[in-house]
Order: structure tokens, then sequence, then C-alpha cells
């Protein structure tokens, strides 16, 4: 069942090219849209939005935005970030209404061990790590799950249809996607290995200038001892 999450906004004064002042003064630039009703732009603390990321699954939350204190319910939609520091940039809320289905994006957890890992090393590929499922707001689950427990061979894959998810919770992904396998370990050939054994570190002028010299030496101590004989 989904959690429900109380945020304080403000309603947003700084649009467009503004929000980057905001963005400076620590604050989160969002909307609220959907519902038919119109856009509402509006502004948050990075702690109001740091309660909201760190949830589970697809939290409903109740947005009382001041002055006015007006209270829209809605899920969030989506988080725009910066592409080299990460930092949040603007965020999307998307209201729902309780008594209608919505659609959203929850994890994918395993259940159980992986023989197969066990037993020859294999290595677990998770290709699928969220879904999308379908269900009245209240009944989102915090996650979905999938047995790998069958997992007993190398290359053995498990698809959409052997997710579990709760009966009131409809999933919209294709049955036959892949979404987790078991993969050989990396074997090196031959020619790697020699390759690498035969990776060593070039000789500077100095090393080979010294390593030249003490050959010439050993010969000629070498030819002395032959002559001794």
């Amino acid at each position: 069942m989904a959690n429900e999450i109380k945020v304080r906004a403000q309603t947003r004064e700084a649009l467009g090219r503004h929000a980057k002042k905001l963005r400076a003064q620590g604050l989160i630039p969002a909307n609220i849209s959907g519902g038919g009703k119109p856009s509402t732009a509006i502004q948050l603390d990075p702690h109001e939005l740091h309660d909201i990321l760190k949830a589970a699954g697809a939290p409903i939350l109740r947005i009382t935005v001041e002055p006015g204190g007006d209270t829209d319910t809605a899920l969030l939609a989506r988080v725009e970030r910066d592409a080299v520091s990460a930092a949040v940039l603007h965020v999307d809320f998307r209201r729902v209404v309780l008594t209608q289905p919505v659609k959203a994006r929850v994890p994918l957890h395993t259940e159980g061990d992986a023989p197969a890992v066990k037993l020859y090393n294999g290595i677990l590929l998770h290709i699928l790590e969220s879904v999308e499922v379908e269900a009245l707001p209240r009944n989102l689950p915090e996650a979905v799950t999938i047995d790998i427990s069958g997992l007993t061979e190398l290359n053995s894959t498990l698809t959409a249809k052997d997710i579990k998810a709760p009966s009131n919770v409809q999933l919209h992904v294709d049955p036959n996607e892949p979404v987790i396998t078991i993969k050989a370990p990396r074997v090196e050939t031959a020619e790697e290995v020699a390759t690498e054994a035969g990776e060593q570190e070039p000789l500077t002028a100095a090393e080979a200038e010294q390593a030249t010299t003490h050959a010439e030496a050993s010969a000629s101590a070498d030819e002395s001892a032959d002559k001794g004989e």
C-alpha cells in the first residue's frame, strides 16, 4: 500500500529563466499539473523533496501550497537533474484522484538466491530495474518482486511473466520481456594472458645503457675465463 507524505510548498513567481535565481537561493522550482486543473507553479525546500525521493515506490503526496493553504493530492511525475552534478533542477507533480486508477513506475526487487551464482560463479544481471504498474493510488505497491531461486543454470533467464504483483495491481510490461539473467563469468583467452604477461614497462635510456654495459662486462669476463682454462 502506498505511503502518504505531507509536503509544504509556496507559490512561485520566478518563472522560466528566473528559476535559476530561485535555485541559487536553495529552493527547488516545481509544477503541479493534471486533474483537470490549471498548472500551478510552486517552489519547495530541498528537505521536503528529500523525503519524497527516499520514499519507496510511488507515495501519495499531499501538497499544501501557501499562501492560501490549498492542498493537492499528487504523485511525483518527473525529476530533472543537472547532467554533471546530478543536482535537482526542477520537479513535476501529477494530480491524482484517489478513486481513479493511475499508472506509476515502481522498483523491481529480487527474492531468494540464484544457485548458478554460487555453483558456477555466474553473474546476475538485472535487465529491468523498475516496471510500470496501474492501480488505485492507495494500492500502488512500494515494489514488485521476482523469485530468482529457480536460476540453476548459466544463461537462464526470467521474464516479466515471472513478476509477482498484488491481485489489485496490473502490470504494464510485455510478459516475454527479459528481466533477470545469469551470465557465465568472463574467461581470459590464451592470447590475452600472453599479452598481459608480455606487457612490461619500457626501459629508460639510462637503464638501457646500464644493461648494455653489464652485458658487455659479463661477456668479457666469460671470455677471460675461457682463456684461463
